[in-house]
């Protein structure tokens, strides 16, 4: 027992290196911040939060680290009382976070610009998403009127068929000028992310591949199963590949092909459910069963809130919860 509570005491005490996070927004984003306890920023169910074990377990963590009472408007009114900024510094002082990798490609209102969380954390870098980069592009050539052709071979990647286009311009009758632009073409996601693994090869640039439960995305096909046909491509078996969120649901299945190729690894930041104490554990050891410990990650998958950084980190609220057991007000 002594030695898993100097464990215990290790892992509560290392700094962390938080490998995969967004923006957080400004104290007047219309984002209500009850969604910070919830799986989905700014989701309608927000409302339904409370009724979620995880929404306890988060709120619980929140209301020790400030020293409130246990309810929602007693964490708003601790953060009020300390102030924006100082609150932030609250949360990221306890989450231990020495490196701060943030994608800045998710929209927020009033979103604070990467720049900013450098007063938190000795170290702050970006992480470039690669589609918002490209939406951003056809946006601009869309406006320009462009016309559009496609041509060239194809390859199967990840279950279905990439085209490897000679010329890539746009109709503006497809990405209409002044409307924003989203690529939910899989062909052509998938010809992007080719290109982009060739960019990231070229500067030895791990990239990241964003998997996992998503509430607008049809997962059944999304199976890392799938990958082989580009792992085993000779162009890209110098790529470091890390599959975000640990492709949850099919956490064995990537754990799996950690163990196969070397060029994969897993971060099961967010996405490994919380249930429960003894869920979160089986989540985990399915995880490791398989995978070798030196290829496995963890990130906060912070993002809008301070607060989430935090709960992203943290070590023990499960425990804590579980042991205490406590009524939660809302």
């Amino acid at each position: 027992m002594e030695n898993f509570e100097d464990l215990k005491r290790a892992v509560e005490s290392v700094e962390m290196v938080d490998a995969h996070a967004h923006n957080i927004v400004a104290l007047d984003s219309t984002l209500p911040f009850i969604s910070c306890f919830s799986e989905f920023i700014g989701a309608k169910t927000a409302s339904d939060s409370p009724n979620f074990v995880n929404f306890q377990v988060n709120l619980n963590e929140i209301c020790e680290l400030y020293g409130s009472s246990l309810s929602l408007h007693a964490v708003e009114e601790s953060r009020r009382c300390l102030g924006f900024e100082a609150s932030a510094a609250v949360c990221f002082k306890a989450a231990r976070i020495a490196i701060l990798l943030i994608d800045d490609g998710i929209k927020l209102d009033q979103k604070l610009d990467i720049k900013w969380h450098e007063r938190f954390v000795p170290t702050v870098g970006r992480i470039l998403q690669v589609e918002h980069v490209a939406e951003n592009i056809l946006e601009k050539e869309a406006e320009e009127g462009l016309i559009d052709i496609l041509c060239g071979e194809s390859y199967k990647i990840w279950g279905s068929y990439v085209y490897d286009f000679h010329v890539i311009l746009i109709i503006d009758s497809v990405f209409p000028a002044g409307k924003p632009v989203r690529i939910s073409n899989k062909n052509f996601s998938d010809y992007i992310f080719m290109h982009a693994l060739e960019v990231a090869k070229n500067f030895n640039l791990p990239m990241q591949i964003h998997t996992g439960l998503e509430k607008d995305l049809d997962l059944r096909p999304g199976s890392p199963l799938n990958l082989p046909n580009l792992l085993e491509d000779k162009r890209f078996t110098k790529n470091r590949l890390v599959i975000l969120h640990a492709s949850f649901p099919f956490l064995k299945e990537a754990s799996n092909l950690s163990s196969v190729y070397p060029q994969v690894y897993l971060d099961f930041g967010l996405r490994v459910p919380k249930p429960n104490f003894h869920g979160f554990v089986s989540s985990v050891k399915e995880i490791m069963d398989l995978a070798p410990i030196n290829k496995v990650m963890i990130n906060s998958s912070g993002i809008a809130f301070a607060e989430r950084f935090y709960l992203g980190m943290s070590r023990d609220s499960y425990l804590k919860y579980y042991n205490n057991n406590k009524p939660i007000e809302i």
